[in-house]
């Protein structure tokens, strides 16, 4: 889903570049957060095309969300020091991993080496959907057992993510789907349609592994016994994992892409269609900011470690799978 980006100055050059070896263009968009301590998120130096362009409301706790007797809310000192752990977890290194060898695909055979990465790419895009799909209903079933004001906040920040991903944006008529945009990518970079790939290739076996995982976890808050209240509390963590890891996962994408058209792609004449790399490069950071504040909205302060747990199952199983397709771009497998 994009957003149009911020109309405040970015603060500078992240630090945290997708490759250990060379840096990578990114920029730091400053205020999506009110919290003078948040994250650096990271988006790509690229404008969101304007037929794309639009704004996300975030929700956050207002007074009604702080009735005396409610259970004390987590609070966003708590939530950034939550995401500070996936700064330094396995999936960050995975997609470092997965960019150094992306950049640096053999301009002889990048086909070749590229196309069943692609079989992998497409099946986990879509995989999310559910999952969001399900962290949703993960909140929407503590009715009668949460707060309707905490869980109707929450909600309003979940659905908007999820309605992108289909093309729904406030204010604007429906556009096209995100499973349509990566088509067109696909198209303009190897020449043909994207249902001739999935005809031709055997099971993306990684990246249904993910999904798999995925749904496992979000409907058992990890595999654990838990009441309907800590299983959103869990469902509502791992949504946040999947929003702030997509950040890096996206703008380091679309950056080492655009690498390599310089190197090998605009050499063999062809016209990149950017748009399905530029949406996410420039709408994951707020994404990522519509989750945190979701977590704000509902999980009461006593299940800080299950979220913590939720978004370190997340990183233990996307890591996996970023290293598996970095294996193929290796040709380890």
């Amino acid at each position: 889903m994009a957003f149009a980006l911020s109309s405040k100055p970015v603060a500078g050059v992240v630090a945290r570049s997708a490759s250990t070896k060379t840096a990578v263009p990114a920029v730091v968009r400053a205020g999506v957060r009110s919290s003078s301590k948040r994250r650096n998120l990271v988006v790509s130096n690229v404008a969101a095309p304007a037929k794309e362009s639009w704004h996300g409301t975030i929700h956050t706790p207002g007074p009604d969300s702080q009735r005396s007797g409610l259970p004390t809310l987590i609070n966003k000192e708590q939530v950034e020091a939550l995401e500070a752990e996936l700064d330094q977890g396995a999936s960050i290194a995975a997609l470092r991993r997965f960019n150094d060898a992306l950049r640096a695909l053999p301009a002889d055979r990048w086909e070749s080496v590229l196309r069943p990465v692609f079989n992998e790419l497409c099946f986990n895009l879509e995989s999310f959907n559910p999952a969001f799909t399900h962290c949703l209903l993960m909140v929407q079933r503590t009715i009668g057992v949460s707060d309707y004001v905490r869980r109707d906040l929450a909600l309003k920040n979940l659905i908007q993510p999820l309605a992108g991903e289909y093309g729904m944006h406030n204010g604007q008529p429906q556009l096209k789907t995100h499973r349509e945009l990566f088509s067109d990518f696909f198209a303009s970079l190897f020449g043909y349609d994207l249902a001739q790939l999935i005809a031709d290739s055997p099971a993306p076996t990684a990246a249904q592994t993910l999904f798999q995982q995925m749904m496992r976890d979000i409907s058992s808050a990890g595999g654990q016994s838990a009441q309907p209240l800590e299983q959103a509390s869990y469902a509502l963590g791992y949504n946040l994992a999947i929003e702030y890891l997509a950040d890096y996962e996206k703008t380091w994408m679309l950056d080492s892409f655009r690498q390599l058209d310089s190197r090998i792609f605009s050499g063999l004449g062809k016209k990149i269609d950017w748009i399905f790399l530029e949406v996410h490069a420039e709408g994951e950071a707020e994404h990522a900011a519509i989750g945190h504040a979701a977590v704000l909205n509902m999980v009461p302060t006593e299940h800080i470690p299950t979220v913590r747990r939720a978004m370190a199952d997340h990183d233990r199983d996307f890591a996996a799978f970023y290293n598996h397709v970095a294996d193929m771009l290796e040709g380890k497998i």
